[in-house]
């Protein structure tokens, strides 16, 4: 005799969607693992002036990164999941969506290298911010959009597996001293976009897909019609990485470093409610085509399991967070310990929006995104701003989780109107 409860959790333990989110929580397990490798070996070479600075040309390049990606990884896997049975039109899209962001890499970069060189608008790591843009390729290639849409996900793990070895290597080889900070960002794109290569070709041959050149018209054809799931793409980012490079402007290099210690692992956080949400996302699209109270009750059950999980990760970190900074920067530093508290809280602050964010997506409610998400980062920006000139790295842990909350509230709001 099977009882229920057993039935119900073998049931989850085998669906796609638990399949997609162990995946892509590995491939998290392995960043988090390479950090701890990485970081007290970076934060002891660096100092923490120059450990700082190469966290912030990571977050700027990071921030160029949402040009490159311009919002297909929002409706990308979702029409992908789509069509299912039409390979010809899965070719045809994946082509178009690489094509596009080809064109709009190079473009970014030359112009990256144009304010550096040209310019000089980055005096203190200019060079450390054109030796990133080759983060730029990296996301070009890297095709995540496409395994999602396939629930194909496993692969991700495996080769970010490669690519870490490759990245720690690399770190040990070429980085000793303070001088070779240059080096950290540039060895960080170039192992993702070899890796992201040869990965792309394996999905081209076992899928069987087609490689097409793609005419202009096609291209700006793309960039019309994804505008505002990009407009919703630099909102997003702005709101996560804006607050570090705002912290800047009001702090020491030193204290933007200890704060850059606890934010690193605070990101990796915040990608567990994406992760969520990139795990349902395939599922949901199809009952939402098919079965609107299907759709519902699976969306409730994804939403609370998420609620409970980022709560337990939350509390969990902001006990553990001394030893969690001792850890991961190889030394006891009290501000961070503090900082991580704080942060640890974000990943469920950002679980409450990610109900909202299903509803929008499957029905590709592309103005009503941008709206929200551009009001809810002039709000973070805002309090950011202030947090920042009146309690420094305090102040904008403590304006990141109310940003958060903000946007869960603007975003429920929109959708009720329309409902």
């Amino acid at each position: 005799m099977q009882y229920p409860i057993i039935k119900t959790i073998s049931t989850i333990f085998k669906s796609q969607s638990f399949g997609n989110f162990f995946n892509l929580s590995l491939n998290q397990g392995i960043n988090v693992l390479s950090a701890l490798l990485i970081t007290p070996y970076l934060f002891q070479r660096l100092g923490e002036d120059q450990y700082g600075l190469v966290n912030l040309g990571l977050s700027v390049v990071m921030l160029l990164s949402i040009l490159v990606n311009y919002g297909f990884h929002l409706n990308g896997p979702k029409r992908l999941a789509l069509l299912t049975s039409e390979p010809k039109q899965q070719s045809i899209l994946i082509n178009e969506v690489l094509w596009t962001k080809f064109v709009l890499s190079l473009v970014l970069i030359i112009l990256l290298l144009l304010t550096v060189f040209v310019f000089d608008l980055f005096p203190n790591y200019g060079l450390i911010l054109s030796f990133s843009s080759v983060i730029l390729l990296g996301e070009v290639f890297f095709p995540m959009f496409i395994l999602q849409g396939f629930d194909r996900l496993s692969l991700v793990s495996t080769t970010n597996v490669i690519s870490k070895l490759f990245y720690l290597v690399g770190i040990f080889v070429f980085v000793n001293t303070t001088n070779d900070a240059i080096w950290v960002n540039f060895l960080f794109g170039m192992s993702s976009f070899v890796v992201n290569i040869l990965l792309l070709v394996f999905i081209y041959r076992k899928w069987q897909l087609e490689f097409l050149w793609v005419f202009p018209s096609r291209i700006w054809a793309r960039l019309k019609e994804n505008f505002q799931f990009f407009l919703s793409t630099i909102a997003g980012h702005v709101s996560v990485h804006g607050g570090y490079i705002i912290l800047s402007n009001f702090v020491e290099d030193s204290e933007l470093g200890r704060f850059a210690l606890a934010q690193r692992v605070a990101f990796l956080l915040r990608m567990v409610p994406v992760f969520l949400a990139q795990s349902i996302l395939q599922h949901a699209s199809r009952l939402y085509e098919s079965d609107i109270p299907s759709f519902r009750k699976y969306l409730s059950n994804s939403f609370k399991g998420g609620l409970a999980l980022t709560f337990s990760i939350g509390l969990f970190f902001s006990i553990t967070a001394p030893w969690v900074i001792r850890l991961v920067g190889g030394e006891f530093v009290n501000y961070s310990a503090n900082i991580l508290r704080l942060l640890a809280f974000i990943p469920f602050m950002g679980m409450l929006n990610v109900a909202n964010m299903i509803n929008i997506l499957v029905a590709e409610r592309k103005r009503i995104l941008a709206k929200a998400t551009w009001i809810s980062a002039f709000f973070m920006l805002l309090i950011a701003v202030l947090g920042s000139y009146y309690y420094g790295g305090y102040g904008l842990a403590v304006a990141l989780l109310v940003a958060e909350l903000f946007s869960f509230g603007v975003h429920y709001v929109f959708l009720k109107k329309i409902e």
